[in-house]
């Protein structure tokens, strides 16, 4: 039986095709090869030799790629986990081996690289395993691009199916539920330390920023999303909760052989160690001058010129703060990556910067180099000299020589 066209379909019954292996492919979705025909080949799949309806299909569909990607999910967790906990050891390095690298210095670079490497291998890291999970995202918008054709044509059981308040899964939630448990969802997973477990923004702007915009972002995103559509967020939003909350924990971490996150100290201590005096000494400096100034500012509060701040602008000036927080933590998050982040000493402190920028350094260098090549020069001009005078006394010696010869023979 060949496939009929849309046309066709468009003016059929297509509650009268019966359903059967092949049945969403005949009704037109064809998407060939790759991830979107693996997500309609399970979904038909469980339709069919499981006898479920179609929006539970969907779902377990949804459930079942989870589940499969959950052992090499825990393996990337684990990875993830020892690359941040030997964080502050290989950071400094990778700063130094980008820094040898533009200075072209490529055997420091690679003593460095190896460096890293052999570290990488003394805690049984394997990069390629933190990679894993980002084959949710092609099968997550296979899934998308299938169910949303799915509703689109529409196949006649997704119109007649109905699950709680939802009486047309082809068409949005009416009551925007699902899209609102589907942010919730994802704001809870992200607020835990998101489905790794370990959230590096965690307590920053941006991570705040990322924390609430992301959620915000994905309900308007979603709202006008066929039900069913919403069904599969939900689900797998859910399932994503839950396994944060899982690596969240220490017990099931070690029942499961992942690595234990390493709890950063307060105030930049390094673990079990005390501070050092010089960090005390700066800690104390910090607080004195926290203290006046904010005495100073309660000092304006008793001014009587002082003006009353509304709601409104409080409000913009903490988006203001906000912005210059993120524009910061964003900028020295690429200033890490390009290699010119500033160098920390081992209890997190700011190290104190060299006497000399690079611009210096590579005027001082300059001058070096030219004083070296004149030095050379003026020692091979003495040389010169000194070599003529020689043969000038050679030649003289020669010449009495020679005249004191002719003297005898005569």
């Amino acid at each position: 039986m060949g496939v009929p066209d849309l046309s066709d379909l468009s003016a059929a019954d297509l509650s009268s095709i019966p359903e059967h292996i092949g049945y969403l492919k005949d009704l037109g979705l064809d998407y060939g090869w790759g991830p979107s025909s693996i997500i309609q080949f399970f979904i038909e799949h469980i339709h069919m030799w499981g006898g479920l309806p179609w929006w539970a299909s969907i779902v377990g569909t949804g459930l079942l790629l989870r589940l499969a990607l959950l052992y090499p999910t825990l393996g990337a967790v684990d990875t993830s986990t020892k690359m941040l906990n030997i964080k502050p050891v290989t950071e400094p390095l990778r700063q130094q081996m980008i820094m040898r690298g533009k200075d072209g210095n490529q055997i420091e670079m690679l003593k460095l690289r190896a460096e890293i490497q052999k570290l990488h291998q003394e805690q049984g890291i394997v990069a390629w395993k933190s990679f894993i999970p980002m084959l949710q995202i092609p099968f997550g918008f296979g899934c998308y691009r299938v169910v949303k054709g799915m509703a689109a044509l529409p196949v006649p059981g997704l119109t007649m199916e109905s699950v709680a308040w939802l009486k047309d899964l082809t068409v949005a939630d009416p009551y925007f539920i699902l899209p609102a448990a589907s942010s919730l969802f994802m704001y809870l997973s992200i607020r835990k330390g998101g489905e790794n477990g370990v959230n590096q923004l965690q307590g920053t702007s941006l991570g705040r920023l990322l924390m609430f915009g992301l959620p915000a972002f994905s309900f308007l995103f979603m709202a006008f999303f066929p039900s069913a559509l919403q069904l599969y967020f939900v689900t797998t939003g859910l399932f994503g909760l839950g396994q944060a909350y899982l690596l969240g924990s220490d017990t099931f971490r070690k029942s499961m052989n992942i690595a234990l996150p390493v709890r950063q100290p307060k105030n930049g201590q390094s673990p079990g160690h005390d501070d050092s005096q010089q960090s005390k000494s700066i800690r104390t400096l910090r607080e004195h001058l926290e203290a006046e100034r904010a005495k100073m500012i309660q000092e304006q509060h008793k001014s009587p010129d002082s003006v009353e701040i509304s709601f409104i602008d409080r409000a913009l000036n903490n988006l203001k703060e906000a912005k210059e927080n993120i524009k910061r933590e964003t900028t020295e998050k690429l200033d890490a990556v390009r290699g010119q982040a500033p160098v920390k000493n081992a209890d997190g402190t700011i190290a104190e910067p060299p006497r000399l920028g690079e611009k210096d350094l590579k005027l001082a260098a300059d001058y070096e180099r030219r004083r070296k090549e004149e030095e050379d020069w003026k020692r091979e001009e003495r040389n010169h000299a000194r070599r003529e005078a020689h043969l000038k006394a050679l030649e003289l010696e020669r010449e009495k020589a020679r005249s004191a010869f002719k003297v005898k023979q005569r």
